[in-house]
């Protein structure tokens, strides 16, 4: 991969200069960037580029081993160019995200429960799990034990160790190892005393910057996957 992911040091960066170094159509790939590209249940960023012109991102992608950016039309002019965060959309999107963790941790450790899947969208997230029972009852106890941690404050921590370490710590693998990169060193996010697990995505600094959550919808989707969807408050 050429462009440098400047998300993945710093989720709160809004702008940033870059330049255009593969334009095909309105396709672009930039020596480095802000916008998240869909992975991993974490959805797309959006925002503006801005060259000689105003060109709106309407989608970021992985292909190929890179990153493209889709515009609103064909890119054309001066190649140096300033990157615009849709910053509201992303905040929504690190809060999200870091609920997930703490809502999976809690699940694994005190339920014995994995994450099966996951999907973040504007306003709300959804989770699968492996659980055999599902109900109202463990429903309210798992919305309550994660509100209990959120409201701790605890720091939200960007570290990187090495593949053998956090494959020796089972509790560390919270989805299906498949799914993690193969690389011998992996960035890993640790939230407190409550979670540290490998991940790609945005995430917040502080669990007290989420508010509350409330789990307003459980399904069952089959044996042994049971789905339940979060909201902030």
């Amino acid at each position: 991969m050429i462009t440098e992911l400047l998300y993945l040091k710093d989720s709160y960066l809004k702008s940033a200069d870059a330049k255009v170094i593969r334009a095909e159509g309105n396709l672009v790939i930039l020596d480095k960037t802000i916008f998240y590209a869909t992975s991993g249940g974490q959805p797309n960023d959006t925002g503006f580029i801005y060259g000689d012109e105003k060109f709106q991102v309407l989608d970021v992608f992985k292909e190929g081993g890179e990153v493209w950016h889709k515009l609103d039309k064909n890119f054309q002019g001066k190649t140096d160019v300033k990157l615009e965060l849709d910053w509201d959309k992303r905040y929504k999107h690190m809060k999200l995200h870091t609920s997930i963790h703490i809502i999976s941790a809690i699940a694994m450790n005190e339920f014995n429960a994995r994450i099966t899947g996951n999907q973040i969208y504007d306003d709300y997230a959804r989770i699968d799990f492996n659980f055999q029972e599902w109900n109202a009852e463990l429903s309210k106890r798992i919305e309550d034990r994660a509100n209990q941690e959120i409201s701790k404050a605890q720091e939200v921590e960007i570290l990187y160790m090495n593949r053998e370490e956090i494959f020796s710590n089972p509790k560390m693998v919270k989805v299906d190892p498949s799914l993690i990169p193969d690389d011998s060193v992996l960035r890993v996010i640790k939230i407190g005393d409550v979670d540290i697990q490998p991940d790609g995505g945005t995430h917040v600094k502080n669990t007290s910057e989420i508010g509350s959550l409330s789990i307003y919808k459980i399904e069952n989707k089959g044996k042994n996957n049971k789905r339940m969807y979060f909201k902030l408050q």
